[in-house]
């Protein structure tokens, strides 16, 4: 026993003596990383029309997706007949989802996770005048359609994670996004101009009635963050100074009024001189005036 643990020791001793020898004096690269990798930076995304397809090969599959608060672009491709695929989701991280799910199943999915209903929130945009296309905006959350949802399916740009946008031609805009992704997409200067405006209409009001909450239980304390501003609070910087608050009162007070004039638009039709008699007693909250 005793001639067999001492070479055994031995062997070890050389197997030692030879990993130092090898590895530490001769430099050879050992069999295995010790050190901590180096850093390796995120990659960035260039998003425009003719990358689908390159997207769609790199994209990692998700059922059932879930957006989260990284999601900056929810692009539609249903209408694409040479992909099963209908929806690609862009993060910030620099990943790519995919899913034979629609958009609109997407959003509902992720409207059903906020609890808080789309069809609430364009009760809200319909009392300051947006009643199409309107934004889903729940906190710092800001996602816009591209085109109506009622009855198909529309891309949607988070709002919330674009910093610069610019006209880079008559039907393209770039827009800069968090951690220099860039999305360059087929809208005109004027829908660009529009989904914001809309953004940043129900995020004012949606803060406003935010604040008047807060003061009635105590009164605010925390400051806000302090990256970079996305481009709906650059819109509201510029815009509103001198505007009436919005209270949670009067809020509901016309979200009341809006859904009565829903029910009797549906019973008497549209164009009912009744309607129009309704709306100069109950006008809507101007947000921002022309």
């Amino acid at each position: 026993m005793t001639q067999s643990g001492s070479k055994e020791s031995d062997n070890i001793f050389r197997q030692l003596k030879n990993y130092y020898t090898e590895s530490v004096i001769h430099e050879k690269p050992a069999d295995y990383i010790i050190a901590r990798p180096q850093f390796n930076p995120r990659r960035t995304l260039k998003i425009k029309a003719d990358s689908l397809f390159q997207s769609l090969d790199e994209a990692i599959e998700q059922y059932p997706l879930l957006l989260t608060r990284e999601t900056f672009y929810i692009q539609d491709i249903s209408l694409n007949t040479e992909t099963d695929f209908n929806t690609l989701v862009y993060q910030t991280c620099g990943s790519i989802l995919k899913t034979k799910e629609t958009s609109s199943q997407v959003m509902t999915r992720y409207f059903h996770y906020m609890k808080v209903d789309y069809s609430f929130i364009q009760q809200i945009g319909k009392c300051i005048g947006i009643s199409q296309r309107c934004p889903y905006v729940i906190g710092e959350l800001l996602f816009s359609p591209e085109k109506g949802t009622v009855k198909k399916n529309s891309s949607w740009i988070a709002f919330h994670n674009v910093i610069y946008s610019e006209v880079i031609s008559s039907t393209d805009v770039c827009l800069k996004i968090r951690h220099f992704h860039e999305l360059i997409l087929p809208l005109s200067s004027k829908r660009l101009a529009e989904m914001t405006r809309k953004s940043a209409q129900l995020y004012y009001t949606m803060k406003m009635v935010s604040l008047d909450i807060q003061e009635k239980f105590a009164p605010p304390f925390l400051n806000e963050s302090s990256q970079e501003l996305n481009i709906i609070k650059k819109e509201l910087a510029v815009h509103l100074i001198g505007h009436q608050p919005v209270t949670l009162s009067s809020l509901f007070e016309h979200i009341s009024i809006h859904r009565a004039n829903d029910i009797l638009q549906t019973i008497l039709g549209e164009g009912n001189p009744y309607l129009e008699e309704i709306n100069q007693v109950f006008p809507l909250i101007n947000v921002f005036e022309d």
